[in-house]
């Protein structure tokens, strides 16, 4: 009879084991999303500040690169007429 009752208390401690170790796995994940949380609101917080400090800045000048020939200066040297 020793044996039998022994895995009749076998059988009910694994399913506590098992809910134990599950709950070790989800407070661990818990840890996990909290710091992703963290993160993730760090990142929107640099965002709205980025927007407001660009928002603040003067407007920049746009410099566009003209290739057309210049008239009054003649022709550049790698283009003279021999």
């Amino acid at each position: 009879m020793r044996p039998a009752r022994n895995r009749i208390i076998a059988k009910t401690a694994q399913p506590r084991e098992f809910l134990r170790k599950l709950d070790k796995i989800a407070g661990d994940l818990n840890v996990l999303l909290f710091l992703f949380v963290i993160g993730l609101a760090t990142l929107d917080f640099t965002f709205l500040v980025t927007q407001k400090v660009v928002d603040h800045l003067p407007p920049a000048t746009r410099i566009v690169h003209d290739y057309s020939k210049p008239t009054s200066l003649g022709n550049p040297p790698d283009h003279q007429n021999n």
